[in-house]
């Protein structure tokens, strides 16, 4: 599993390791599963799901599912406070 590249991933969001976690297929990783679920949920208890191909994981073919996983970080950034407001 690519926890490194999702920390790095995290890292360009603007995430540090203990502002989120990861749950990989509901609490228990199954490489059964043809598609995996990755939920990350933040601190606040914000939450955000990437689905994940099987075959891209156990192939190691990071592009195809980095961007999925960058929208999932992307979607729980905090949106800065304009100013005066």
């Amino acid at each position: 599993m690519p926890e490194e590249l999702i920390k790095a991933i995290a890292q360009g969001c603007g995430f540090r390791p203990r502002d989120f976690s990861l749950i990989w297929d509901g609490g228990h990783f199954d490489p059964s599963r043809s598609t995996h679920e990755l939920v990350i949920t933040t601190g606040d208890g914000r939450r955000s799901t990437a689905q994940i191909s099987h075959s891209a994981l156990s192939q190691r073919d990071t592009w195809k599912y980095v961007g999925e996983i960058e929208a999932a970080f992307r979607s729980l950034a905090r949106r800065p406070h304009s100013r005066g407001s």
